[in-house]
């Protein structure tokens, strides 16, 4: 544990289902109270656990996201926390106490997809998300299909490509989709694919295109919001909670907030922006932290496929001091 000018920067490791959650603590102490932050580890967007850590250290300019949005995200906490009001009241006012998430279906199988979108439609679930594993071929196809057959007709499907797709293939592969009534198209396009070849896409059958990767550019997301593209917005892609406010003020079309597989500290922070949120956001893909074998926090409660805003000052969450000796790599 490095402390420098009252902030404490605590790397640690969870295990997970697929791997490791590699992500830096930040605990901002003042008048006797403490702000949390989390930077995630993203590798496919250049960041490294050592490179966060310095950059949250002060021993270089901070370049990341992720450094950002967890320094921001600490410095609200603490600050809403001495005012005993919830952090998204920081950001203009919360709009409401709790939003819809959607499940995330990280099954392969298609038998597999059903059973997992199975569970989850008899906990209330209504939306849910896959991840592209064909390019959205025939193998998606399988999928998507068995999560229809298992979720039924009135039920919101996703696919999110991860930016697999190139302009001209967009066109094809999406058209193959329509008969499966998608409700969102994640990133189909590379992250710096420029607005006019998201104008191109037609997704169909009433799919809405998202952008994901995409917002890490300030200057492109500008573009995508103002364009109508719909916003998947990560606090660690986009660089802290006000950021992603201002973002979604600009937006002429939906927004969803979803996270990076973050711990209960960040999955409370994109909670406090979805609640500020001036439009009512999508279904948010908040309903990840079952895929963490461990936590460092508690306070988040779900009612179904809803979760909650805390009634605390500040995030509304409590570091797990056990949890954090346990799973931190400064020791």
């Amino acid at each position: 544990m490095v402390k420098v000018d009252g902030l404490e920067v605590v790397p640690v490791c969870i295990p997970m289902e697929g791997g490791d959650h590699e992500a830096v603590i930040v605990i901002q102490h003042g008048e006797g109270l403490a702000g949390l932050g989390e930077a995630p580890v993203i590798p496919e967007r250049g960041d490294s656990l050592a490179q966060l850590v310095s950059e949250l250290r002060g021993e270089r300019p901070v370049r990341s996201a992720a450094t950002r949005h967890a320094l921001e995200t600490a410095r609200l906490d603490l600050l809403a926390r001495q005012q005993g009001r919830p952090l998204a009241a920081l950001l203009g006012a919360v709009r409401r106490q709790e939003v819809e998430c959607s499940a995330l279906v990280t099954a392969t199988r298609p038998d597999l997809v059903a059973r997992a979108v199975e569970r989850s439609a008899a906990a209330g679930f209504r939306a849910f998300k896959l991840k592209a594993a064909g390019g959205g071929g025939v193998i998606d196809q399988e999928r998507l299909g068995a999560a229809r057959w298992a979720a039924g007709q009135g039920a919101r499907l996703r696919l999110d490509f991860n930016g697999q797709l190139g302009a001209g293939e967009a066109a094809v592969k999406l058209s193959g989709l329509a008969p499966f009534r998608l409700e969102l198209v994640e990133q189909p396009l590379p992250p710096d694919a420029p607005v006019a070849a998201w104008k191109l896409i037609e997704p169909g059958a009433g799919a809405l295109l998202a952008a994901d990767e995409s917002l890490g550019s300030a200057r492109l997301a500008r573009e995508l919001a103002e364009a109508g593209v719909a916003l998947a917005m990560k606090l660690a892609t986009i660089g802290g909670p006000v950021a992603a406010y201002d973002l979604a003020a600009r937006a002429k079309g939906p927004v969803t907030v979803g996270s990076t597989f973050e711990t209960t500290i960040g999955l409370a922070a994109a909670l406090h922006l979805a609640c500020a949120l001036a439009e009512e956001p999508l279904a948010c893909g908040l309903a990840t932290g079952r895929l963490l074998n461990d936590d460092l926090a508690t306070g988040l409660s779900w009612r179904g496929p809803l979760l909650r805003l805390p009634d605390k000052p500040g995030l509304g969450v409590t570091l797990d001091p056990r949890a954090l000796d346990i799973y931190r790599l400064d020791r």
